[in-house]
């Protein structure tokens, strides 16, 4: 058997068993019964908005937090400007109140405004809210409630894209939604390792005992989950907490978002390989070694399947080429290329089992579409997620890996 079927045949085995895997542990993880705050044991919280030029989104984004379904009395909102060049400090100012206190430092990066709040803040609780965010009313306190046990230190929500448009912000919308089914899952199991930086909220005694945000680390907000799951804590998520953020809609911003987040994944799973173990229960032996052996498969048989059916169509070009074979006119030629690259993609065994992938990434959607209330344009969306992002994410780590190999460091920007 050729090394390259092995390794198709190894990728489709190890996806069926995740598959498995995940969706069993999904199921189990609805019958276990978990202690929640009640309303008149909601704790006092501080949410953190570091804004750097961001101008055309503060003003919206306060007003989500101070919408929140939570006693006013109970938490405050600090804004940090961290020296913005644009009127971000001048618009925050305008909220200004006992609610919410604005800030002004130099510039830093996220993680020094995100320390600079905390180290200010009254609450048992942090939340880190980005500044182009926008939290629905009832997200806090479901949030919170998640704090009963005392061994959970952070709570994400459910991720999702605010008013998808473009193509790029439509597949990104889709991939959002897959990556709610997932991390819910991941609660389960114990080992959800990202904590999304646009609205997670920590316990903040982690803070008092184990420092701040790595204000030189690219991924702050990864490097914090990481460590919490490193010292043996829990990691929770709240599925029915939708929180929209703007995301980039043009292809080099999308691109430079991305190699920043794996960049920083490779670089604080190398930080803190010791999870990478038994020690660390499902986390260690199955969740993260899983994501990375995937990342692998998806890119070599992406790459694979894309170049092999370029190859065939082009020795078929030259064999019509050898016989004299014309085709009448550059439209047909276009025609043919087009058909011949379908058929062949989609008759490939390979594609089979990659269409049954599909259907449970259909089925994980839609469980997540319906958990936070359903969405408009799936049906549009879909066929773009399936068509483009293979591909996209092929790119977007072949950038990173460089990046990581041959320079050694990016900018946030």
């Amino acid at each position: 058997m050729e090394f390259i079927q092995i390794v198709i045949y190894a990728s489709i085995y190890l996806g069926l068993v995740a598959t498995v895997f995940y969706v069993l542990s999904y199921n189990a993880d609805k019958k276990r019964n978990k202690p929640f705050f009640k309303d008149s044991e909601l704790p006092f919280v501080t949410v953190i908005i570091p804004a750097y030029n961001e101008e055309n989104s503060i003003a919206k984004t306060i007003e989500s937090i101070k919408n929140a379904d939570y006693p006013k009395n109970k938490y405050e909102v600090f804004v940090v400007d961290d020296g913005s060049k644009d009127n971000t400090f001048k618009i925050a100012k305008k909220y200004q109140s006992k609610l919410v206190k604005v800030f002004h430092k130099e510039n830093g990066g996220k993680a020094s405004a995100l320390n600079y709040g905390i180290k200010k803040s009254k609450g048992e609780f942090v939340f880190s809210m980005d500044a182009d965010t926008f939290a629905d009313p009832k997200s806090m306190k479901l949030m919170i409630r998640y704090f009963k046990n005392p061994k959970v230190m952070a709570v994400t929500p459910a991720m999702l894209i605010h008013r998808p448009k473009s193509i790029l912000q439509r597949i990104q919308h889709v991939e959002f939604l897959l990556g709610l089914f997932l991390r819910k899952t991941f609660a389960a199991l114990n080992a959800v390792y990202i904590t999304p930086g646009a609205f997670s909220v920590y316990r903040k005694t982690f803070f008092d005992k184990y420092g701040g945000y790595d204000e030189d680390n690219i991924t702050e907000d990864l490097e914090l989950s990481i460590r919490i799951q490193s010292e043996g804590y829990q990691v929770e998520n709240c599925p029915e907490a939708p929180v929209y953020t703007i995301a980039p809609s043009k292809f080099k911003e999308l691109l430079i978002q991305r190699r920043r987040w794996y960049f920083g994944l490779i670089k604080n799973l190398i930080k803190y390989k010791q999870v990478i173990s038994m020690k660390y229960g499902d986390l260690g032996t199955f969740v993260i070694p899983i994501s990375l052996i995937s990342m692998f498969f998806a890119v070599f048989i992406t790459a694979y399947l894309f170049f092999k059916t370029i190859l065939n169509v082009q020795k078929e070009l030259l064999f019509y080429k050898s016989i004299d074979f014309g085709f009448s006119g550059i439209f047909n030629l276009n025609l043919h290329v087009i058909e011949r690259t379908a058929f062949l993609f989609l008759t490939n065994p390979t594609v089979l089992f990659i269409l049954f992938f599909v259907a449970i990434l259909g089925f994980y959607i839609s469980y997540a579409s319906k958990k936070v209330g359903g969405f408009k344009g799936l049906f549009f969306d879909l066929p773009l997620f399936f068509l483009f992002f293979a591909i996209l994410f092929g790119f977007w780590w072949i950038v990173s890996l460089f990046y990581l190999i041959f320079v050694g460091k990016i900018s946030w920007r």
